[in-house]
């Protein structure tokens, strides 16, 4: 095998490919790249068994091949080389890398060991514009849960149904719903893992481009430029996300984000990462007091504010709420709350393209 291509070329896929492949496997071949050459074009794939990558580039003085190369060196091999043209050869179990006068020989892996990737089956793709799908889930992520015992919620669900895209993340203490009406004709629900689109978004271009979505029993394939990125689908029932949003209120509280952010960060100084400590707010008489008492000591701050309904003194997790409020975008939204134990709802001053829910914390007596 053999290929030649510039150096910066290479280095880009290399380095994105690098983020598929397995830490530590038992399959050696999946610590590595697979690089295989046909004519004018060198492909690439890593896999981790949950997700990969699949990529391609043109080339020149190119003999056909394949190899496995062990990941880490070779990227740093490529990132070390001068900015110029890079001749990649291999022979038997050996790779060479030449560029003007640097040269590497190093073992790699035999290519047989590399298993065959899934491959795309569903013949009706669904395209959507990168940026949405890129902010949407940026806006959800945050809330997947980590608890590997509930394995389906350490996934975001990903549902069309009536041309409406909706994404949801839910870990057990808040919940964040984000919808889209797209020109989607098919309807479809399925579960992706979370690590998986957190690759994703790192992926995704910054400008605007059309992305493919292909489906298959057990796969989506995410396909975009020279890219398709593959990930497995998570097994399982996910929560019936639309039963838990409250649909009654006896507070509502149109604030500015930015402001409460602030707010809640001035309070949260005080707060010892280990003890959790909640943030208490008070939303009577027109303002909003955020305070917090912990053994380093007390914090307050007081803003005005419209408050529409009852008052309300409810607690809550300042990072959840930090997140939520971070990831909403626009310059207000409005918090509906019912009571000290019931979820907090968090929605645009227009419609619920995004909606955010977040349970209080119970408060103690001296809090």
């Amino acid at each position: 095998m053999k290929f030649v291509c510039e150096k910066s070329t290479l280095l880009k896929i290399l380095s994105d490919l690098s983020r598929c492949v397995a830490i530590r496997s038992s399959i050696s071949a999946l610590e590595g790249i697979h690089i295989t050459v046909e004519g004018n074009f060198a492909y690439f794939e890593s896999f981790n068994i949950e997700f990969g990558i699949q990529s391609s580039i043109e080339i020149s003085e190119g003999e056909d091949g394949s190899v496995v190369v062990p990941s880490r060196v070779f990227v740093d091999i490529v990132k070390r080389l001068p900015n110029a043209l890079v001749c990649i050869s291999s022979k038997k179990l050996n790779v060479s890398v030449d560029c003007l006068d640097s040269n590497f020989s190093i073992s790699c892996i035999d290519p047989s060991d590399f298993p065959k990737l899934p491959q795309i089956e569903d013949e009706q793709p669904i395209s959507i514009q990168s940026s949405t799908l890129k902010n949407m889930i940026k806006q959800t992520i945050f809330a997947v849960s980590s608890d590997v015992e509930q394995n389906i919620h350490s996934g975001e669900l990903i549902e069309v149904k009536d041309k409406v895209l909706t994404i949801v993340a839910v870990d057990g203490f808040r919940m964040s719903v984000r919808k889209e009406r797209v020109n989607i004709d098919s309807n479809f629900k399925v579960v992706v893992p979370g690590k998986a689109l957190s690759e994703v978004i790192r992926l995704l271009p910054s400008e605007e481009e059309n992305i493919t979505l292909f489906l298959s029993e057990r796969y989506i394939f995410i396909r975009f430029g020279n890219y398709t990125f593959l990930s497995r689908l998570l097994d399982g029932n996910f929560i019936d996300y639309e039963s838990t949003i409250p649909k009654d209120f006896d507070t509502k509280v149109k604030v500015n984000v930015q402001n409460m952010i602030e707010s809640i960060e001035r309070v949260s100084v005080v707060i010892d990462d280990r003890l959790q400590s909640p943030v208490k707010g008070e939303f009577k008489d027109n303002s909003i007091c955020f305070s917090c008492t912990t053994p380093i000591g007390t914090s307050q701050d007081t803003f005005e504010n419209k408050i529409e309904g009852n008052p309300i003194i409810i607690a809550f997790n300042d990072k959840y709420m930090i997140d939520a409020l971070k990831n909403c975008d626009t310059d207000e939204v409005i918090l509906s709350m019912t009571s000290p134990l019931k979820p907090i709802k968090i929605v645009p001053t227009n419609g619920e393209s995004f909606v955010f829910i977040i349970l209080p914390v119970r408060m103690k007596e001296n809090q």
